[in-house]
């Protein structure tokens, strides 16, 4: 038995990265799978992971990819996304009388991933980068917090706090990202961080590991 536990925990010591991937993984691939269930029939399925999805991401339909539609997605009528269809022209009414969360989409217009572009895009920037981590053997050095904070961080904050700040506040110009936007701020902040915490923590672990053995 004892052999047995030792062996997980030498595994998980050194595959954590691994497991972490695979957490990520999971999570895309439940977003993906809610639209999927609801092209196929399954709307009942579609609509529970649509519904735990709730606690994890806003789900606007217009910042949100779609499977099995007319279009990959559909924009706020004045996002910077020429010749496509907005949100509110593809679904037949006005944006007021959308409700983010229960708008999951139609046979026409296709159905919405659970989690937003830019979810998606951190995640799966996320998962690579555990991958690359675990495939390193746990051996890359720490990216430097400046770097992290300016490719990292301020793009994606940028990008968020413009779109955001237009929208509430008067006197900017009305903006809404695009998935272009959201897709590479995304990825960014979620390959940087990983790249940041990792290593971190294998620090911390084998820090740990020598107090023990001293």
């Amino acid at each position: 038995m004892k052999r047995v536990v030792g062996s997980v925990s030498s595994f998980l010591r050194r595959g954590y990265a691994l497991l972490f991937a695979f957490v990520f993984i999971f999570y895309i691939g439940l977003a993906v799978l809610a639209p999927r269930l609801m092209i196929s029939g399954h709307e009942t399925a579609g609509k529970v992971i649509y519904k735990v999805f709730h606690f994890l991401c806003h789900q606007y339909p217009w910042r949100s990819w779609f499977l099995g539609g007319e279009q990959a997605y559909y924009p706020l009528s004045f996002s910077d996304c020429e010749g496509m269809l907005s949100i509110d022209e593809a679904a037949g009414m006005q944006l007021a009388e959308i409700d983010p969360r229960s708008f999951y989409g139609n046979p026409q217009m296709g159905y919405k991933m659970a989690a937003c572009q830019r979810d998606i895009a951190i995640y799966g920037a996320m998962c690579i980068f555990c991958l690359v981590f675990f495939l390193s053997k746990n051996r890359m050095h720490r990216v430097d917090w400046r770097l992290w904070l300016l490719f990292g961080v301020l793009p994606m904050a940028f990008d968020g706090l413009w779109q955001l700040g237009s929208q509430v506040l008067p006197l900017l110009p009305l903006r809404e990202s695009t998935p272009f936007m959201r897709t590479v701020t995304g990825a960014l902040f979620g390959f940087f961080t990983c790249w940041y915490l990792l290593p971190t923590l294998e620090k911390m672990l084998r820090e740990g590991a020598n107090d023990a053995c001293q």
